[in-house]
């Protein structure tokens, strides 16, 4: 192989001054790879396939193919392989079998002449794509892989366009395109003897109801991503395009990130999962617009599931697993994955560790893991530890043998699971906004790391003095200057990833190690403020062997230069004035090139190729980078010669800006200016200063104003500055921190009135999005105008603004997942329940097992073309009204409209938005409560499939707290009944023939051929008729609502009429036999969730009514 290929150093170095020629400066190269930025890849890959003598292809593929009962359709992509363009015999093809009945390891014979083809296999039980798409790739006998779905025929040039790329670099995933055609009119023999056929098809629109928007030919939905971020070097989340059926890999990345994840077991999410974790493990995506796939449409056959009801399922999985894009973060709760991995390496830290843990407690940002190490410890730090893994889940300790802070770091973070890791000593402690305010920086900016500012503590955590901090990030300034991002420091995991990582042999300088090399793969921002406490208690490495810390200095700034490819070129002198700063000389023996072995490392070039890359077009390379690239590498290379400002603000009133300007005049004499800002804050009114000669001048500014408790920040003249996170610095930050390192969570908290005696309550102003005129409640949000018909003595300013806030989040929390941040409920409870009645058979039972002062309030869907009408439920409630003298509340309605705003039909947007009109007035009809009729099968049995423990849900810990927090605490009587015991209830009060759940039929019967009708009537014996919707219910897999699908196919198998099902639906056949008996009694446990005020009368009148379950331990353990 030939010599490692350099650069050209004469863009590399240049004078300080034209006298001054024995000092030079680092004109540092600039920074490749940035976020998903795979230019330099491309440009590589553009110099050895457009070379006149490139190299012969010689990596090996394995294609996996996943199929599932579509023989036909995968014949045809088998025969678009057979045309490929690329050597056949260095391919093999998997087909990967999801148990399919219609035998595709048929095929095997057809194509075995022209590649090896094997066909691997797993048993059908239901959707489970992630599974055999990991056997399929476990079978896979090369170190490339080629995932093509079995309905995505291959053009010639597919597998040559994605192994160009692989035969570059080892760190990257090539995502390839497709064009939609039907090929019903092309038969597998057509197709192997002329493949034109096929490409000569038109663009068909999609019948794939997920991605096909509008009329016309279906476009792929990254193409638009594509344009608007450059071929997705400029996209932030890149791993969204990421899709597995038409996608390249190298084989060993599986071994670093995993294979696909089995949980999703319903259409979605998968790919995007995926996409993360490679992501996080530093990869980068490149669209190829050659490796091109006809999907082939319509989709269909016995493999095709429900996309938009499986999508709906797996969103929840992906949110719980992929902290990045997806997740809209909610206050106090945790995920399976995290945003924040929270790594603590703690070596005999007994005095201070419950401190540090404790201040991370305290965090208001919740969606952390805290990973902690002793490394091999000596004293009760284990023991300190161990004992709050056991009041905190999240916290997890990590044991290993003595090796170092380097080891340690690295130990934690192999075991990280967040997106972002934040680093904490054992010693330490952190503000309680540290997590918030950083994960806020990284999440709107593209950038790899922020740093903040610490304060100088005793061990008492007595402050001594304020931690010098450059004020702004500078590349240049941290090779030749010395460290200068400091504590608290967050930064990507995929960056990290990226790097050498935690070097483990050096004793300390570890920390200015590893922040010199992420400064080599990614830029940082400086947060100016402080966030840290940094005890100085006379142990600490960098204080007790100075000597070390100054070699280890010099030795990390000579390994930066030889990662940076310019180690040869220059001397290291000890500075005389600062023995652990670096002068950097002119070498007497010059190299001409810049040594490119560290970023062929990164980029992992394959050695073989090297050889083809020619010196002279190298320096190319380091031209070639995106604006964006520049930009950002001109704003973080070099800040030392440009003058200072001051931003100072933001300020939410004119008036303050104005009384701030004064006061600054008045002590100071500056002139300044006021300008807008572009910015995240709550505003964007701002003063700036004019010009300060240097950095000490600057930041002998900016404490004055500090002290003065205005918020800073110092800006350079002149350079692009995209953030804006100005902030104060007091001595009360101090003593928060202090006491927020003490004060532990576990401990017994004081009344809800008590903390409301304390608290300043914010109080929501309702009129920015409600208003009230002509008798209608009105809620304007984007461009839909929500209505309420309220009742005529209904008051707007009698209404506490707790109940709009909650009404608001309840309507448009999907499309504004921040509604309740900042927000301090005050609301206290009235004197009776109130139930959103729907007149159907569950929320009748609901009615009939509360007390009889509870309100009913009935929401008449309104201003909306539907196929449903109301004539039942008038029927029902006119009779409780006139001949029960039972009051109910009429509400008419457009709410449901607040659903199309993602393209869906009208509806509930949420589970609680069918209460919304109890919520609005619950003050003018004096609520103590709301309910609903959720029965058993949307509570304890997760999608009437699979039980789970409803008092431990998410989604019941979240409402419970956000109800009673607005003294509306939910009241779910029928949570622990079944359909079949709510009907039993109804037929027991006489009330059989008036609930009707069918919103079809004509008064007084029901059409016995919707979902509705059938579920709910045949749980009883009552025959139906079967029609489209019914089957397209039935055909679902896993079936829908399925304990009580069961029990009521059961009740009509004993009637002899459930033979058509059972002969059509294999599924349901195969179930028929479960014993689902314990739909006929309620469960116990559900009780204890209904409010205490209410709690007896619901189990007396149950116990009464309605038969207790008999086969508990049967229940709590039922999956289908």
């Amino acid at each position: 192989m030939s010599e490692t290929p350099r650069i050209l150093s004469n863009s590399i170095m240049k004078l300080r001054g034209e006298i001054m020629a024995e000092k030079i400066e680092l004109q540092m190269p600039p920074l490749l790879g940035l976020g998903n930025d795979y230019s330099f890849i491309e440009d590589l890959y553009q110099n050895v396939w457009n070379n006149n003598n490139p190299p012969e292809y010689s990596l090996k593929v394995s294609i996996v193919i996943p199929v599932y009962n579509r023989k036909e359709i995968l014949g045809k992509t088998l025969a678009g392989l057979v045309h490929q363009t690329y050597p056949l015999d260095l391919l093999e093809v998997i087909i990967a079998d999801d148990g399919s009945k219609d035998e595709p390891e048929k095929l095997i014979p057809i194509f075995e002449e022209y590649f090896p083809i094997k066909h691997v296999f797993q048993k059908d039980d239901g959707y489970r794509l992630s599974a055999v798409r990991n056997i399929g790739i476990a079978a896979a006998s090369h170190e490339h892989i080629i995932i093509l779905d079995c309905d995505m025929l291959p053009v010639p040039t597919l597998v040559e366009a994605y192994m160009k790329w692989l035969h570059i670099s080892q760190k990257v995933i090539v995502i390839g395109y497709r064009r939609f055609v039907c090929t019903d009119e092309l038969s597998l023999e057509n197709l192997i003897q002329d493949i034109n056929r096929a490409l000569m098809l038109p663009d068909v629109n999609s019948e794939n109801v997920v991605i096909t928007k509008g009329i016309g030919p279906t476009i792929d939905w990254r193409e638009q991503i594509y344009s608007e971020t450059n071929m997705l070097k400029d996209d932030m989340n890149a791993f969204r395009s990421y899709c597995g059926g038409n996608v390249a890999f190298p084989k060993k990345m599986i071994n670093e990130i995993g294979g696909f994840d089995e949980d999703f077991n319903h259409w979605g999410g998968e790919d995007t999962e995926f996409g993360f974790r490679a992501e996080k493990q530093g990869y980068w995506f490149i669209p190829e617009k050659d490796a091109l796939a006809l999907h082939q449409e319509p989709p269909g056959g016995e493999n095709e599931t429900d996309r938009e009801e499986g999508r709906a399922i797996t969103h929840g999985i992906l949110v719980e697993k992929c902290p990045k894009r997806y997740r809209k973060y909610e206050k106090h709760r945790t995920y399976e994955i995290p945003k924040v991995s929270i790594f603590m390496p703690a070596y005999n830290c007994e005095d201070f560790i419950e401190e540090a843990i404790l201040s991370v407690l305290n965090q208001t940002f919740s969606d952390f893991e805290l990973l902690i190490t002793d490394d091999g410890g000596t004293d009760s730090t284990h023991e300190i530890i161990n004992k709050y893994t056991q009041l905190d889940s999240r916290i997890k300790f990590h044991a290993k043998e003595n090796g170092g802070i380097g080891s340690a770091c690295n130990h934690l973070l192999e075991r990280a699971k967040g997106e972002y890791a934040f680093q904490l000593d054992g010693d330490d402690v952190i503000s309680s906004d540290t997590l918030e305010k950083m994960v806020h920086v990284l999440d709107n900016n593209d950038i790899g790391f922020v740093y903040g500012d610490a304060y100088l503590v005793n061990s008492n955590l007595e402050f001594t003095r304020r931690s010098y901090s450059w004020s702004l990030f500078d590349r240049q300034k941290m090779i030749d200057g010395g460290m200068h991002v400091h504590p608290p420091r967050m930064f990507r995991m995929r960056d990290f990833n990226r790097t050498k990582k935690y070097d483990e042999s050096l004793e300390n300088a570890v920390d200015y190690d590893f922040f010199l090399k992420l400064a080599e793969v990614s830029d940082g921002y400086h947060y100016q403020r402080g966030f840290y406490l940094y005890r100085r208690h006379g142990k600490n490495t960098s204080d007790t062997k100075t000597k070390l810390q100054t070699k280890n200095s010099h030795l990390a700034i000579k390994n930066s230069l030889s990662r940076l490819g310019i180690e040869s070129m220059v001397a290291m002198e000890i500075d005389n004035k600062n023995p652990r700063r670096i002068n950097i000389l002119p070498n007497d023996q010059m190299t001409s090139y810049l040594n490119m072995d560290e970023y062929f490392r990164r980029f992992e070039i394959r050695d073989e190729i090297l050889s083809y890359i020619e010196k002279h077009t190298i320096s190319t390379l380091f031209s070639s980078v995106t604006d964006l690239n520049l930009k950002r590498n001109n704003r973080v290379t070099k800040t030392s010669n440009l003058r200072r400002r001051l931003r100072i603000g933001p300020f939410s009133d004119p008036d303050e800006l104005i009384l701030a300007r004064e006061t600054i005049k008045e002590n100071r004499g500056w002139n300044m200016h006021y300008q807008s800002i572009s910015t995240n804050l709550d505003s964007e009114l701002v003063l700036v200063t004019g010009h300060f000669s240097n950095e000490s001048s600057a930041q002998n500014a900016s404490t004055f104003l500090r002290n003065l408790g205005l918020h800073t920040e110092i800006i350079a003249n002149g350079l692009e500055h995209p953030f804006a996170y100005p902030s104060s610095d007091t001595s009360v930050d101090i003593e928060k921190m202090v006491l927020m390192s003490r004060k532990s969570p576990f401990e017994t908290k004081t009344t809800e009135s008590e903390n409301k005696d304390k608290k300043i309550t914010k109080i929501y102003d309702p009129s920015a999005l409600w208003h009230f005129e002509s008798g209608r409640l009105w809620l304007t949000y984007k461009d839909l105008e929500i209505w309420f018909e309220m009742p005529k003595e209904w008051r707007f300013e009698d209404t506490h603004p707790d109940l709009f806030k909650v009404a608001e989040y309840v309507l448009l929390s999907p499309y504004e997942p921040t509604i309740l941040d900042d927000w301090k409920p005050s609301r206290r409870p009235g004197i009776r329940p109130g139930l959103a009645f729907s007149a159907g058979v569950d929320s009748t039972a609901a009615m009939c097992l509360m007390p009889d002062r509870t309100l009913l309030f009935y929401h008449e869907r309104s201003g909306i073309d539907s196929i449903m009408n109301h004539e039942n439920a008038n029927r029902f409630i006119n009779h409780l009204i006139e001949d029960e003298g039972r009051p109910v509340i009429r509400v008419k309605s457009n709410h449901e409209i607040s659903r199309t705003l993602d393209g869906k039909t009208p509806g509930f947007t949420t589970d609680y938005a069918c209460a919304v009109h109890v919520i609005l007035l619950a003050d003018h009809y004096d609520l103590d409560s709301i309910a609903t009729g959720m029965p058993l099968e949307n509570s304890y049995l997760f999608h009437g499939q699979t039980y789970r423990n409803f008092e431990e849900t998410h989604f019941w810990k979240k409402h419970s707290e956000l109800f009673d927090s607005i003294g509306l605490p939910i009241y779910q009587p029928v949570m622990g009944c079944s359909e079949l015991v709510n009907r039993n209830i109804v037929d027991a009060f006489g009330y059989g023939e008036l609930a009707q759940s069918c919103l079809r039929a004509p008064v007084g019967t029901s059409c016995g051929s919707c979902w509705k009708c059938f579920r709910k009537n045949t749980l009883i014996g009552k025959p139906f008729t079967m029609s489209k919707e019914i089957s397209t219910f039935l055909s679902k897999k896993p079936l829908k609502m399925a304990a009580s699908t069961i029990y009521s196919i059961q009740k009509l198998q004993q009637k002899g009429i459930a033979e058509e099902i059972l002969l059509e639906y294999e599924h349901i056949r195969e179930l028929i036999d479960l014993d689902v008996s314990f739909l006929e009694g309620y469960y116990p446990p559900a009780i204890k969730l209904i409010p205490e005020k209410y709690r007896n009368i619901t189990e007396n009148l149950l116990s009464e009514f309605a038969e207790k379950m008999r086969k508990i331990e049967k229940f709590e353990t039922f999956k289908i």
